[in-house]
C-alpha cells in the first residue's frame, strides 16, 4: 500500500528545530510513517505561550520538509506584548488556513485532522476536508466552550459560548472519528447528543530525548545558566543539603501556580523547612503575578524564577531536582479527563511528584510515583512538600523509578502512535464503505 497523507491543522504545533521542543503532533508525525502515513502539520508562525512572532515583515507562509513529516507555518499575530491580540492571532490563522492557495504545493491529503486548543482551527480543518472530499478526524484537546466557562472567562449564555458550542457541534457531526487525549471526551460529547466513533489517545513520552545532554547551545549562547540563580538561593540556606522542588512548564491561569507558591512559603516556614528551594521554570502571562506573590512571602530569597528553555534543558533541570510539582484548579471540568504533558514528562524523569488535582485518575497516582492532594489545596500541597522532603533518598528514588516504568509501559509515543494510526485507518475505511471505491478512469494518469 502506498503512503497516505494526513494534514493536521494545529495552531500551536511545535517543531523541534524551530522551537527547541517537540510536541504531541510532531512526536506522532515522526512515527506515523511506520504505519503507512505521512503527516503535514499546519501551524501558526507565532510561538505559544510567549506569543512571539516567528516571521519577518511581509512573509505569510513558510514550508519545512523533514525526512518523516512536513511543517507549514502560516502567519499569525504577535501577542507577546498585548495578550488581547491572541484573538486576532486565532482569526488570522483560521482565515489563512481557508484562503485558497495558502496550502498550495502540498501533497493532497487522504485525511484531515482538526485539532483544538481553539475550535476555529478544528472547524477550519473540517472545511478543508469537505472541500477536498476526504474524511475528517476531530481532535478536541480541550473542551470548548466548557473550559472557558468553568475558568470564568465567558458566561454560559454569552454569544461567544454559543458560537463555540456551534463549532464543537459542527466538528463532531462532520467527523468520521474523534480522537482526544481526554479519556472522557467521548462521553462528554455524547452527553450533548453528539455521537461519533471515539478513540482515547493520551499524550506521552519520547524516551530517545531523555538523555540528550544538559541542554543545547541556544540556551547557553543566550547566556541562560539556570544553575546560577539556584546556587544563590542555596547559598543563603542554613543547611548544606538543600531540597529543590521544581515546576517545569507554562505559567498561565490553568497552571494554578499561586497555590504552589503559597504552599512552598508555608512548608519552608515549618521546622525542617529551612533547606527547601522552589524553582519555577517557564514563561507565561501569570509570571509577574507569581513573582509579586512570592515577594510577599517570607522566603522570597528561596523562590527562583527562570525563563522558557528548550525541552532538552528542561529535562536536564528536572533530573537535578529532588521533587517535581504540578497543580490544577479544582474544576468539575477535569472529571472528563486531563492529559497534561508534564504528567508524563515528570514521570519520565524518575523523580517523585507532588500533584494537586481533583481528578478521577492520573498517571502519578496510578504509578505510585508521588503524592496527590486536591487541586488548589495549599495546606495539602505544603504537607506533601514536607512529606517528600522527609523521605530518604532511597524512598524518593523508588517512587521515581515506579513512575518511569509506568510511563514507558503505557505512554510511550511508539505505542500511542499505533493507536492513532488505527483511528486514521478506521476513518478512511469507513469513508470507503460509505462512498464506495474511487472509479478508475481509463487513460487517466496518477
Amino acid at each position: 500500500m502506498s503512503e497516505r497523507i494526513v494534514w493536521v491543522v494545529n495552531h500551536y504545533a511545535t517543531n523541534h528545530e524551530r522551537d527547541g521542543r517537540s510536541g504531541r503532533h510532531e512526536q506522532f508525525a515522526r512515527r506515523l510513517t511506520d504505519h503507512g502515513w505521512r503527516a503535514v502539520l499546519i501551524a501558526a508562525s507565532t510561538d505559544h505561550p510567549s506569543g512571539r512572532q516567528g516571521f519577518g515583515p511581509g512573509r505569510l507562509r513558510r514550508r519545512w520538509r523533514g525526512p518523516t513529516h512536513d511543517f507549514v507555518w502560516l502567519r499569525g499575530v504577535s501577542y507577546a506584548r498585548f495578550r488581547a491580540a491572541r484573538v486576532l492571532d486565532v482569526l488570522l490563522f483560521t482565515a489563512l488556513v481557508l484562503l485558497p492557495g495558502s496550502l498550495r504545493d502540498l501533497p493532497r491529503p487522504d485525511l484531515v485532522v482538526g485539532s483544538s486548543v481553539h475550535p476555529p482551527a478544528a472547524w477550519a480543518g473540517s472545511v478543508l476536508a469537505r472541500r477536498l472530499g476526504v474524511p475528517f478526524v476531530y481532535e478536541p484537546r480541550d473542551l470548548w466552550p466548557e473550559t472557558l466557562v468553568q475558568f470564568g472567562a465567558i458566561g454560559r449564555r454569552s454569544p461567544v459560548t454559543r458560537v463555540l458550542a456551534l463549532l464543537e457541534r459542527l466538528c463532531t457531526i462532520r467527523a468520521a472519528h474523534v480522537v482526544s487525549p481526554l479519556e472522557g471526551a467521548g462521553r462528554y460529547l455524547a452527553g450533548r447528543g453528539l455521537h461519533a466513533p471515539f478513540t482515547w489517545v493520551p499524550n506521552g513520552v519520547s524516551p530517545e530525548l531523555d538523555h540528550d545532554g544538559d541542554g543545547d547551545t541556544r540556551d547557553m549562547a543566550a547566556g541562560a545558566d539556570p544553575t546560577t540563580a539556584v546556587a544563590r538561593a542555596r547559598s543563603s540556606l542554613s543547611t548544606d543539603a538543600p531540597f529543590e522542588i521544581t515546576y517545569l512548564g507554562s505559567m498561565g491561569p490553568a497552571n494554578a501556580l499561586g497555590p504552589v507558591v503559597d504552599a512552598f512559603d508555608r512548608a519552608a516556614s515549618r521546622p525542617g523547612g529551612e533547606h527547601l528551594v522552589l524553582r519555577l521554570v517557564g514563561a507565561g502571562p501569570e509570571r509577574p503575578v507569581l513573582e509579586r506573590r512570592a515577594a510577599a512571602g517570607r522566603h522570597v530569597d528561596r523562590v527562583v524564577f527562570e525563563g522558557q528553555v528548550s525541552q532538552r534543558r528542561a529535562r536536564a533541570i528536572g533530573r537535578r531536582a529532588d521533587c517535581l510539582v504540578a497543580n490544577l484548579l479544582p474544576l468539575d471540568l477535569y472529571r472528563h479527563g486531563t492529559s497534561l504533558n508534564k504528567f508524563f514528562e515528570y514521570l519520565l524523569l524518575a523523580k517523585p511528584v507532588v500533584l494537586g488535582a481533583s481528578v478521577p485518575n492520573d498517571p502519578v497516582t496510578d504509578s505510585g510515583a508521588g503524592l496527590r492532594v486536591d487541586g488548589g489545596d495549599v495546606d495539602g500541597l505544603a504537607d506533601a512538600f514536607t512529606a517528600v522532603a522527609a523521605m530518604t533518598p532511597a524512598e524518593r528514588a523508588e517512587r521515581g523509578a515506579r513512575g518511569r516504568a509506568h510511563v514507558l509501559a503505557h505512554y510511550d509515543f511508539d505505542l500511542l502512535t499505533a493507536r492513532l494510526a488505527d483511528a486514521f485507518d478506521a476513518a478512511t475505511d469507513a469513508a470507503m464503505v460509505r462512498d464506495g471505491p474511487t472509479p478508475t478512469v481509463l487513460g487517466a494518469r496518477s
